[in-house]
């Protein structure tokens, strides 16, 4: 409940390693890496040979140039790329972070099998993302939410997704849910961004520190 931003994130990370059972020599494939976070933290605290693909090629060259810096370029790598394009295969995990909002209902038949595609026989797939409270609910937030926080996001029910991944090669063995902590983030991601106000509107501009804040 005290941690800050940066501890959570990390513990974050680390919960998703420990679920994958992440262990020196293993791959990890994370797709949607962002800005290499997850990617970092397998590579260091858990010596696995980590690729993340992100469609941003500020984050990709953010995130190279970070791995460079910590030393761990023998490990880890990030691509400018469409998850869909990685080739290669046989990984033992999986990470997806924050990118089935961005797949869209009618494509999670097709996400899921290319995920299982990509894992050795026995491997683990980590799924974290936000979710509907209901399968009864629209999938689009629509007004402000869609138009400025997540352009053509989707959410869809637990339910939802779990059948998509049970009719597409995987097995569900552990899920949780972890609503409370968002709740808790947006909290501290509002107050870091009233701390640090002048600064943010001279980085992004007005318009979208004020759309920011708003969420």
């Amino acid at each position: 409940l005290d941690a800050t931003l940066e501890q959570a994130q990390a513990d974050k990370f680390d919960l998703v390693a420990r679920k994958l059972r992440l262990e020196p020599g293993m791959r990890l494939l994370d797709v949607g890496c962002g800005w290499g976070g997850m990617v970092l933290h397998a590579a260091r605290e858990y010596g696995v040979q980590v690729l993340g693909v992100t469609l941003s090629r500020k984050q990709a060259e953010w995130a190279d140039k970070a791995i460079a810096e910590a030393g761990l370029s023998d490990l880890a790598e990030v691509r400018h790329q469409d998850y869909r394009d990685v080739t290669e295969s046989g990984f033992d995990a999986i990470s997806s972070i924050g990118l089935t909002e961005h797949i869209g209902l009618a494509n999670l038949p097709d996400y899921f099998s290319f995920l299982g595609s990509r894992l050795r026989e026995g491997g683990l797939l980590l799924n974290h993302c936000i979710t509907r409270p209901t399968s009864t609910e629209r999938v689009r937030a629509r007004g402000f939410i869609d138009h400025y926080i997540f352009p053509d996001g989707e959410l869809e029910a637990v339910g939802t997704i779990a059948s998509a991944m049970q009719d597409h090669g995987f097995e569900i063995r552990h899920s949780e849910n972890l609503r409370e902590h968002y709740a808790m983030t947006l909290r501290d991601w509002g107050a870091n961004l009233e701390e640090h106000w002048d600064e943010s509107v001279r980085e992004i501009g007005l318009g979208r520190a004020r759309v920011w804040k708003l969420y």
